[in-house]
C-alpha cells in the first residue's frame, strides 16, 4: 500500500545514510549517503557524502530517475559523491538530465568541489543557492534560509521544502541561532545532530539544540540525523524518546535505510513502522 502511495506521487524522504563528524563518516560505523526526497514524481538527492552511490544501489534509488542534486554546503560529509552521482545521474553525461544547486563556494574561488567537465552533463545546469531565495525542482518549491549558518568558513544553508502534505525543513550543520526558531517553522524537521552536548568551540548542533528548536517551532516530527560519537554512545533511539517526554514534540532518530511517509509525519503517526514505507 506505501508503495503504491509513494508511486501515485506521495511525498517520502529516505535516508541513504546517517553518519556524521569525522569518526562516524571515515569508518562508516553509519552510511553517509545523504537523502533522497521525492515528492509528485520528482526527486531531489541532499547532500551525497562518501558512498552515496553504493547506498543508492542498496536501496534501490536509480541515479537516472533523479531530477537534481542539492548541497547544503561543501563538507565531505555533505558532498564526497556529488561528482560520481551527477555521472550516474546522466549515464556519463550520454543522457544529460537534471540540475546541481550548491552554494556559490562549493562550485567557485580556490577549493571548489564539483568538477567543472562534469557541468555539461546536466541538461538544466547549475544553480547557486544564495540566502532567502526561493527555487523550484520540478513541482517542488523550496526556499533557502536568510542566512548562512555559523560552520567554519564554508557557505552552509538550511532549506525548507514546500510539499503538497505540509513543510519539510532541513537544519543542516551549523551553530544553533534564535533565528532558527523564525524560518525553521515547518510541520517536519529534519536536524543535523552530531553531538549529544553542545560544545562551544564546535560549529556543530546538539541534542539540547534539537530540543529548544522543538519547543519553540512544535513541529508535527522532529527527525534526528547526521549522528557523531556522543550521539551513538547516548544511543539515538534513546535520546529521541527522552526528548519526546521533554518538549511534547514526536521526535525521531533515523537510521540508515529509513524512509518516511510525509502525509504520516504530518498526520500525527506515532511510531516508527507507522511512518516507514516498505
Amino acid at each position: 500500500m506505501a508503495r503504491r502511495k509513494a508511486e501515485a506521487g506521495a511525498s517520502e524522504l529516505l535516508f541513504l545514510g546517517t553518519a556524521g563528524a569525522r569518526i562516524v563518516v571515515f569508518n562508516q560505523i553509519l552510511a553517509s549517503g545523504g537523502m533522497v526526497l521525492t515528492s509528485k514524481g520528482t526527486s531531489i538527492l541532499i547532500d551525497p557524502g562518501p558512498g552515496c552511490l553504493v547506498q543508492c544501489k542498496r536501496h534501490k534509488v536509480s541515479p537516472k530517475r533523479l531530477s537534481a542534486i542539492l548541497l547544503s554546503h561543501k563538507h565531505l560529509d555533505h558532498s564526497a559523491d556529488v561528482n560520481v552521482m551527477v555521472e550516474a545521474m546522466t549515464d556519463g553525461g550520454f543522457s544529460p538530465r537534471g540540475k546541481l544547486l550548491a552554494p556559490h563556494d562549493a562550485l567557485e574561488g580556490d577549493d571548489p568541489v564539483v568538477l567543472k567537465y562534469l557541468r555539461g552533463y546536466l541538461a538544466e545546469g547549475v544553480e547557486v543557492l544564495e540566502p532567502g531565495k526561493t527555487y523550484y525542482v520540478g513541482d517542488i518549491r523550496f526556499e533557502t534560509s536568510p542566512f548562512y549558518h555559523k560552520h567554519g568558513e564554508v557557505q552552509t544553508l538550511g532549506l525548507k521544502f514546500h510539499l503538497p502534505e505540509g513543510t519539510l525543513a532541513y537544519v543542516t550543520d551549523g551553530r544553533y541561532a534564535p533565528e532558527f526558531e523564525r524560518f525553521y517553522k515547518a510541520d517536519v524537521i529534519v536536524m543535523n545532530t552530531v553531538r549529544k552536548e553542545p560544545t562551544p568551540e564546535l560549529d556543530h548542533l546538539s541534542a539540547e539544540d534539537a530540543a529548544k528548536l522543538a519547543q519553540a517551532v512544535k513541529p508535527k516530527a522532529l527527525i534526528l540525523t547526521h549522528f557523531g560519537m556522543t550521539m551513538l554512545r547516548a544511543g539515538t533511539r534513546k535520546v529521541a524518546e527522552e526528548l519526546s517526554k521533554r518538549t511534547g514534540v514526536k521526535v525521531i532518530a533515523a537510521w540508515d535505510g529509513a524512509r518516511f511517509d510525509i502525509a504520516e509525519l504530518v498526520g500525527g503517526a506515532t511510531g516508527g513502522q507507522k511512518v516507514l514505507l516498505e
